[in-house]
């Protein structure tokens, strides 16, 4: 039973595109070479669907926080820094708008007329 867990480990991880059809072959080949009783074919079926699925999020998860790091190492910035940086760039650019408004006001006010 060790080496069908064994074998379930290595199935999960080595097998990113997998369906229950495939594992049911998988499990039906390990039941003709009497690795697993034909009793506990539906059981080892979900139990390796189960485990590959477990192993298959663990290692999502670790190349997600491996590419968290890679870029903070990296100094790369993040969505959400960019989108701060835009809208702080927005605010400067209507302040910016409004006071060159401002100052054509001021002049016109000031300005001689004909």
């Amino acid at each position: 039973m060790e080496e069908f867990w064994r074998k379930s480990v290595h199935f999960g991880l080595g097998l990113w595109d997998f369906t229950k059809e495939k594992v049911e072959g998988v499990v039906d080949e390990m039941v003709k070479r009497g690795e697993v009783s034909q009793q506990d074919r539906t059981q080892a079926v979900e139990e390796i669907i189960e485990k590959a699925q477990s192993e298959q999020q663990a290692v999502f998860d670790r190349l997600k926080e491996l590419v968290k790091k890679i870029i903070a190492d990296m100094g790369l910035a993040r969505q959400a820094d960019l989108e701060s940086l835009e809208k702080r760039l927005s605010a400067l650019e209507q302040e910016l708008r409004n006071r060159a408004s401002e100052d054509r006001a001021r002049q016109n006010q000031g300005a001689p007329r004909h």
